[in-house]
Parts: C-alpha cells; structure tokens; sequence
C-alpha cells in the first residue's frame, strides 16, 4: 500500500488543493463583508458559512455568532457557564486557537492577509466541533474528554510514551494540530487526535488533512506513521463514521476500551 500511495502523492495533493479552491465560495456580503460557504453542514442539516472583515492590517473570519444561536433554537445550550458542555465548548475552542466573544458568541479568529487561509481552516474546525455537541449526551459531557484523556496518560506514564503540542504542514500551506505522538519503540510512532465524537463533516475534513499533509509526512519521515483518533465510544452512530475512516487507514479507538487503548497505542515490549 505505501508503494501504491507514494506514486499518487501528487494526485491526491492536487485534487485536496482543487478541492479547497472550488468547495468554498466567496461572495461580497456587504461593502465591508466578505461571506465565505464552505463545502461543510452542520448536524442541522444548515450549510456552514463564515464572514471576513477588514480593520487595518487586521483580518477577522467568524461565524457571527451563528454557531451558538443555531444550537439553542435546537436546545442545546452552551451558555450556561456552570454547565459541562460550556466547559467542554472552551476546551474546543482553545484547543483550535480560536475566541469567543462576550456580546453576541461569535466564535472568530485575528490575524494578518497572510493568515486568511489558515484562519478560515481554525474557525471552521472549530465550528465542525462546537456544532456536533448536538450529538453530545451525559455520558460524555460529564467532564471536558480532552483533559480526561491527558490525565489518564499522564498518570499511566509507565505504559505510554508520548509527546504533544505537534503541527503537520499541509501542502495547502496550512497548519493542523496534533494532539499526541506515541512512541510505541524506538522506530515506531503513531500521531493520535482527540475528538468528543465523530461526525460527517468531520470525517470528510479528517480525510482531506490526511491527504494535504501526506507530502510533508514524507518529507520528515513520517509517511509510514499511523493516524489515530480517540473518541470517547463507538456506539451505533458512531461505527459508520469509524468504519468510513478505517477503509482510509485512519483507526479509531473507544477511551472506554482502555485494553485496545494500551494495545494500540502503548509501549510495545521489545522482547
């Protein structure tokens, strides 16, 4: 399979870049907007939209607040700052270096003409995750999952070796985090992202960074290192979406599993 994927790393760079260019639409919304349809829905069924404006040398990209409004006239409520899912909303938000403002909820992003792109790719990663909260039950809303996964590898140092705070370049040009890399032994490695659940939107962008950064991994010597995502279980719902990334070599581990865990990312034996 690696043979077979080396000889299309252009093609498949190509069409990811095709992709980017042609799914999202830019249209003027206003003499000082510019509105931005990316090719992603939301668990509404409503299309994912953004808006860039200009003060100075300053570029903002947000949601305008449509995020949070759409999840309340559905019933999800995000604002309530003693509640488990405003706590676990933060937690997305930081992790993809994007704010949220007082007034109206707007979830946006600052930065130069420079950074248009990759602030696009921020806020819209974390749109995708904000708005699957719909999928959210208590089971796993009870405490923020990317702090319980930290800490449960944290306290197994024993049996993970891992580092964190990682960036894959695309050949898009953008950035995309990854949350851990674990060190099974001394040759193998394997990149891991958390996530609270998996939906369409973003198994499709899953597949599409795995592509764009294929380039790069080959470059670092890292074309043969395994993408993994850690959710916290894989019920019904979630199985096709799992099913969808596996047949893209991207695995899927439930943290409830913690024997799968262990088994697939842990330190191996060198016996």
């Amino acid at each position: 399979m690696g043979n077979t994927l080396s000889k299309q790393i252009d093609n498949i760079a190509s069409e990811w870049l095709d992709f980017l260019k042609e799914s999202h639409q830019f249209k003027m919304a206003n003499d000082h907007e510019l509105r931005v349809n990316t090719p992603f829905v939301d668990p509404f069924g409503d299309s994912i939209a953004l808006m860039i404006t200009q003060s100075g040398t300053s570029y903002t990209v947000s949601d305008q607040g449509y995020t949070i409004w759409n999840l309340s006239v559905n019933g999800v409520n995000l604002t309530d700052k003693q509640s488990n899912r405003f706590r676990i909303m933060r937690s997305i938000l930081s992790k993809n270096s994007v704010s949220i403002s007082q007034a109206n909820h707007e979830i946006y992003k600052v930065g130069s003409r420079q950074d248009i792109s990759q602030l696009i790719n921020d806020v819209t990663q974390a749109v995708i995750q904000v708005s699957d909260l719909a999928y959210s039950n208590r089971s796993n809303t009870r405490e923020m999952f990317l702090d319980d996964v930290n800490s449960y590898f944290n306290s197994n140092k024993d049996s993970f070796s891992y580092l964190t705070g990682m960036f894959l370049q695309g050949q898009s040009q953008l950035k995309y985090k990854i949350d851990f890399i674990f060190n099974l032994t001394v040759k193998h490695r394997k990149f891991a992202n958390v996530y609270n659940s998996l939906s369409k939107s973003l198994v499709e962008q899953l597949i599409g960074i795995w592509s764009d950064t294929l380039e790069y991994r080959n470059s670092q010597g890292n074309n043969n290192v395994p993408l993994n995502i850690i959710i916290p279980k894989i019920d019904s719902k979630q199985q096709q979406f799992a099913d969808n990334l596996s047949r893209h070599d991207i695995e899927v581990i439930p943290f409830e599993n913690k024997d799968k865990l262990k088994e697939a990312l842990g330190i191996k034996s060198l016996r």
